[in-house]
């Protein structure tokens, strides 16, 4: 402000030239600022004392008035603003600078800050030089809090939106680059001298015409927010976009989700790979969901059981036997609780009745989120592989039939020969005695058992499980080849209690597996020794019977492939009996472990579920 702007705001006496007292002074003065006045007043003399502090000023600092009158300037301005004030009032003192202006920090009585913008004029004498200093002042503290948190929130925002991965620029309504963040100059490909306050137009002429400038242009027009994906070719890369224009221009952020649409796409092709194999599997294949019907089946599955799709989705499976719902929940409830389950035999019926003999794979089929949604089932039609089981099952059963031949025919001949002879004695006239008879029969009733054994082994017989004793098995077993064991100079040790508890079981593949276990033992023991058959109760839920031999033992190597296919160390072996018992123990959801050492004899443990 000039001096005569100055001089327009002195108390008239002054701005005419005219020598005044400092009672005149301050009587105009207490008249205008000090009285009427809403703005802070204060007088100081050239040396910066308080001469006069109006109401308002002691409001503002927390001072009475006759407080403020005793005080200096220097006493009541912050630290900070000190030196600068005070050398532009010595100016205004020196007649250099009419006018002063300016935004400080005053100490208040309590010793908070407030701010305080100050105009200052010089109050001028007969020397042609201020004699006083006239301060006008004004509370400007909430404007300046405003202004800081203002200030903190663009530093904050302004860290945030470097901090950003994602591109963001700001445009005024020009098309002018205002603001560019880190994430914007890398994926724009240019640093922000090279974009700020240049056009769009200028700096990126090929965007104009796309379909990118146009949805934002869209967003200017409409006065509204406008969200797109969008892929910039010029870049090579797919941008999720989204403007919000404002009446200062347009915010636009930029994604880079060209990672994501590769994925996406990668996805999608997966899909259309994973149902085309879905649909051409040679196993039939189903999809159902967590009510268990099907929505999907693929074209073997419809081939295997003779359904159209229209009869199978949105149904329950309708190729489950009656006798197999319960048992069939229950492996679709486990694979909704995350367990695989794997190679599970089970029987399925065709449309026309015909029954399947199938090998299920059963999993769990999890969505978003990890959620379990359905199961998928994997089906492979084993039947003709069982008739061949069942074909190399009877084979080994004929072979061990075959085997036990000659100690069959020394076990028959001695009852042949009581036969033979008491017959030849009756023959001859004698008085035969009732019990002759007696003997007689009773070498039949042996001949009549030990045949009868053989005959069940070697039959050809469908697989019925049923509750049975596990000790009338084993004895069984024992009696039959009690007289081989003879001929080889081998004994029995058993111990085998009656009062052991029943076990599921299909009986005659049970025999089959205990004698082709003892048979090994006796083929093994060519100088002959000693087998021992112990049953226990190992636990509530399972019964142990333990085979044990004092033979030669087992060669390491030898043992490792112990149940491979044709795997022998007979001459004349099939190397398919230990394979077939161990299918036989699994199918009775048993074990069969064998232990062995060389010269210290073999042990074989077979443990079977109870009930």
């Amino acid at each position: 402000m000039d001096d005569r702007i100055a001089r327009d705001r002195m108390p008239e006496k002054l701005r005419q030239g005219e020598s005044v007292s400092l009672e005149g002074i301050l009587v105009e003065l207490a008249l205008k600022s000090f009285t009427s006045s809403q703005a802070g007043a204060v007088l100081l003399d050239t040396d910066c004392n308080l001469v006069l502090a109006g109401d308002s000023l002691s409001r503002q600092l927390g001072y009475g008035p006759e407080t403020l009158q005793k005080m200096n300037l220097q006493s009541l301005l912050h630290p900070g603003e000190l030196l600068l004030c005070m050398h532009h009032l010595s100016q205004m003192v020196a007649g250099q600078l009419p006018r002063y202006e300016a935004e400080l920090r005053w100490i208040r009585a309590d010793g908070s800050t407030v701010w305080l913008n100050v105009n200052a004029y010089g109050l001028y004498g007969e020397n042609a030089l201020p004699s006083y200093i006239y301060l006008q002042t004004q509370d400007i503290s909430e404007r300046k809090g405003l202004e800081e948190s203002l200030t903190e929130a663009l530093v904050r925002m302004t860290s945030l939106m470097e901090m950003m991965t994602d591109a963001y620029v700001m445009l005024n309504r020009k098309n002018e680059f205002v603001y560019v963040n880190r994430g914007a100059e890398l994926l724009l490909e240019h640093n922000r001298d090279e974009l700020l306050n240049r056009s769009l137009h200028t700096v990126l002429p090929e965007w104009i015409n796309s379909g990118f400038y146009k949805q934002c242009q869209r967003a200017m027009d409409d006065a509204a927010p406008v969200y797109f994906t969008y892929y910039f070719q010029m870049l090579d890369k797919w941008l999720e976009v989204s403007c919000h224009p404002s009446k200062n221009g347009l915010s636009i952020f930029l994604r880079d989700v060209t990672a994501l649409k590769n994925q996406e796409e990668t996805l999608r092709a997966t899909k259309q790979q994973l149902k085309s194999m879905i649909e051409h599997a040679a196993d039939n294949i189903s999809i159902l969901d967590a009510d268990f019907r099907l929505i999907q089946v693929n074209k073997a599955f419809v081939e295997t059981f003779g359904y159209s799709k229209e009869e199978l989705l949105g149904e329950q499976p309708p190729n489950v036997p009656d006798e197999l719902l319960i048992e069939s929940e229950l492996l679709y409830r486990q694979a909704l609780q995350g367990k695989q389950i794997s190679g599970f035999e089970t029987k399925r019926r065709r449309k026309d009745g015909a029954m399947l003999d199938l090998s299920l794979t059963i999993s769990p089929v999890v969505g978003s989120d990890n959620e379990i949604t359905g199961i998928c089932i994997i089906g492979r039609d084993i039947s003709e592989h069982k008739k061949t089981e069942e074909l190399l099952r009877n084979s080994e059963k004929l072979s061990v039939a075959g085997q036990l031949a000659a100690g069959v025919a020394h076990e028959i001949r001695n009852p042949l020969t009581s036969l033979k002879g008491f017959t030849q004695f009756m023959k001859t006239g004698a008085h035969y005695k009732e019990q002759y008879l007696d003997i007689m029969m009773s070498e039949l009733d042996r001949i009549e058992q030990i045949i009868n054994e053989l005959l069940l082994l070697a039959k050809p017989q469908a697989a019925a499980f049923q509750q049975r004793p596990l000790s009338p098995i084993l004895v069984h077993v024992v009696s039959l080849l009690e007289s081989q064991a003879n001929l080889n100079n081998i004994q029995f040790d058993t111990q085998i209690h009656g009062d052991l508890p029943s076990i599921h079981c299909e009986e005659n593949q049970l025999k089959q597996v205990f004698i082709n276990i003892v048979k090994n033992a006796m083929e093994a023991m060519t100088g002959g020794g000693r087998i021992q058959i112990a049953v226990e109760q190992t636990d509530p839920r399972y019964v142990t019977v333990v085979f044990s031999d004092n033979g030669p033992g087992i060669p390491g190597d030898v043992l490792k492939r112990l149940g491979e296919p044709f795997f022998t160390t007979k001459e004349n072996g099939s190397g398919l009996g230990l394979m077939i018992s161990q299918k036989i123990i699994t199918e009775h959801n048993g074990r069969l472990e064998i232990k062995s050492e060389p010269d210290r004899g073999t042990v074989v443990k077979i443990t079977l579920p109870i009930g």
